[in-house]
């Protein structure tokens, strides 16, 4: 069975300046990752960052996607979206509102990104989990307004809000959802009855996560083989646009 994650950043090393690619490949290769959709939080500029990113997918089409981080408080904030929209290579975004520190609700650029987002036929990735800016429901406004943009919630809402990602993600038809850092199984549980299995996505979060400890998390459960693929790769791969794994 192929694997796709769905979720992953590419760090940094704070005195070298460098990227740690080596690190990243390696990792793949120890959890048997296939695909990996990457994106790079830290570095000098976030067009610095989603220049990397885009080049060193580049490199390796076959096991990298390039994810671009959108900072939507920065003056040039529109104009890199437009940039990465222009520049195709891109399949996804990734909007992390307590890293970059705003409400979602009330940014008003990210109008205007989802728009571009529709337009170019990328999928919105959104940080929810910890705190008063990363409310699934501060994320549903955007749904609501962009019904054909695929929205799905990184973390499945963390800590504080998985019960109330459930809920959004039963309401909104584009509203998906993402496993990294879901520790109560009550909540797991729940989504596995309540949510359309077709709208839940493996993600690891490496490196902030063990890769391993991301995989095996779904072993707590009784799934279907049938599950297991959906969960693993053909979601990702419906959603990305992703074809020919069957054989991978």
């Amino acid at each position: 069975m192929p694997i796709i994650d769905f979720h992953s950043h590419i760090i940094r090393d704070r005195e070298t300046k460098e990227y740690c690619t080596e690190a990243l490949l390696r990792d793949m290769g120890d959890n048997a990752i296939d695909i990996r959709m990457i994106a790079a939080m830290e570095g000098k500029s976030i067009s610095h960052q989603n220049f990397f990113v885009s080049h060193l997918a580049a490199e390796h089409p076959q096991m990298l996607i390039p994810c671009a981080a959108i900072n939507p408080k920065e003056d040039n904030g529109v104009e890199e979206m437009l940039r990465v929209a222009e520049e195709g290579n891109f399949k996804a975004i990734e909007l992390d509102s307590l890293e970059h520190g705003y409400l979602p609700e009330t940014c008003d650029a990210l109008d205007e990104i989802f728009d571009i987002c529709h337009e170019a036929g990328l999928v919105v990735c959104a940080f929810t989990g910890w705190g008063p800016r990363t409310a699934p429901m501060q994320w549903a406004y955007y749904a609501k307004r962009h019904p054909k943009v695929p929205l799905v919630l990184l973390h499945m809402g963390g800590y504080d809000f998985g019960y109330n990602c459930i809920e959004v993600a039963k309401k909104f038809p584009n509203i998906y959802v993402e496993t990294s850092d879901v520790y109560e199984l009550p909540i797991m549980h729940i989504a596995l009855r309540e949510i359309p299995h077709e709208k839940i996505l493996f993600g690891s979060q490496y490196p902030e996560k063990i890769t391993a400890c991301s995989k095996d998390f779904f072993d707590m459960f009784d799934l279907s083989d049938e599950d297991r693929e959906l969960f693993f790769w053909k979601n990702a791969a419906r959603l990305l646009k992703i074809e020919g794994l069957n054989g991978i």
